[in-house]
């Protein structure tokens, strides 16, 4: 394996590939498709009750996470920790509002509280182990990578040429390099454990979303995308208490 001092230059050369490798694609316009769920029973008079009730979780984590800041033991990467803990509470109420009314307005308010917790997430990883500083270097310009792709994405769909590309490479490029970050640096205070864990929650996750209908009507009382909610919840509260407390 290359000695440690080239790990950072393996990150980079991974993002510049995807980078360039975006640019050769066509644009990707937003499935309409998408917004047609499995689930869309109307219970206590709010429709598609189960997949907005079913953002609780955020709502929980989020809350949690924001409850415990003061007890943290890092308080240089205090920033990023807030804006995660803001950006999953938020999912709560993003995703709610879509589910409610899916369409790609309301879709806009679901992505963006998702990019602010996922950069908040790249962000503190970098600055534990790749390039770590007294003060942050990459929350900032990673926020506006991430709330920039979605608006990007939600003003060319108003213009009838939708664009997914930098969307789908803000949130996809971090779940490949926030693994490979994990596995070749060291860890100063987050528990990789729980952050893999995370992960292995997240991706059942996203296999819930894929097979939304499959999931639905199999097991007739709870689709696949109401179990995302329930499983990337679990995921946000995971990736939260890796940040340690005093007592722990």
């Amino acid at each position: 394996m290359l000695g440690q001092k080239h790990h950072p230059h393996i990150l980079i050369f991974i993002a510049s590939i995807a980078v360039m490798a975006m640019l050769f694609f066509d644009r990707i316009p937003q499935d309409p498709a998408y917004h047609q769920f499995a689930d869309t029973r109307q219970i206590a008079g709010i429709a598609n009750f189960w997949n907005v009730f079913s953002n609780i979780p955020f709502l929980l984590a989020g809350g949690y996470g924001l409850w415990r800041w003061k007890y943290i033991i890092a308080r240089q990467d205090h920033r990023a920790y807030i804006v995660l803990c803001i950006g999953v509470l938020l999912v709560s109420v993003g995703s709610a509002y879509y589910h409610y009314a899916p369409s790609t307005a309301t879709l806009l308010w679901d992505r963006l509280p998702m990019t602010m917790a996922f950069m908040a997430l790249f962000s503190l990883l970098l600055d534990e182990r790749v390039i770590p500083r007294e003060r942050s270097l990459t929350l900032w310009p990673l926020l506006l990578m991430g709330i920039g792709s979605a608006v990007y994405w939600y003003w060319s769909e108003t213009r009838g040429a939708g664009d997914l590309r930098p969307y789908a490479l803000v949130q996809f490029l971090p779940l490949v390099l926030i693994p490979l970050i994990l596995w070749l640096f060291e860890s100063c205070y987050l528990k990789g454990r729980l952050l893999v864990t995370a992960l292995g929650f997240y991706v059942l996750a996203k296999l819930c979303e894929h097979f939304d209908r499959q999931l639905f009507e199999l097991l007739g009382v709870i689709s696949g995308h109401t179990l995302k909610h329930f499983l990337a919840g679990i995921a946000s509260l995971c990736i939260i208490v890796a940040s340690p407390r005093r007592q722990d």
